[in-house]
């Protein structure tokens, strides 16, 4: 029973640091293609790990809702991961048509765009 309790515990460390250590690992600059390849490859492993253990954490039919939570917050960190490393240019909120006030410079606003 206790070799039970350990794997279940090591899934719920998974579902609960694999998207953080994922979004940390994105956060690092690269400057060379070795050091990039490298990163990826630890990147998405932990995206990896982190959304398989997720998305079991919520699809098993008959859990609590204490491991359905650690699932869609495992699946939420990863995604946002993902973003961050491969479309670090996309805003959320200027696709739904929230201006935060900064200026692309192509619109008329910033030093850049001024006629």
């Amino acid at each position: 029973m206790e070799s039970l309790a350990i794997i279940v515990a090591i899934l719920f460390f998974l579902a609960i640091f694999c998207g953080p250590t994922a979004i940390l690992i994105a956060k690092i600059k690269t400057h060379s293609l070795v050091t990039l390849i490298i990163k990826r490859i630890f990147h998405g492993m932990f995206i990896t790990l982190g959304t398989l253990v997720g998305a079991q954490w919520l699809l098993i039919p008959g859990l609590p809702i204490a491991p359905r939570l650690f699932g869609i917050t495992s699946l939420c960190t990863c995604y946002i991961a993902i973003r961050n490393e491969y479309f670090p240019a996309f805003k959320i909120l200027n696709r739904i048509g929230i201006k935060t006030g900064r200026s692309n410079g192509k619109d008329g606003h910033g030093p850049e765009g001024q006629h």
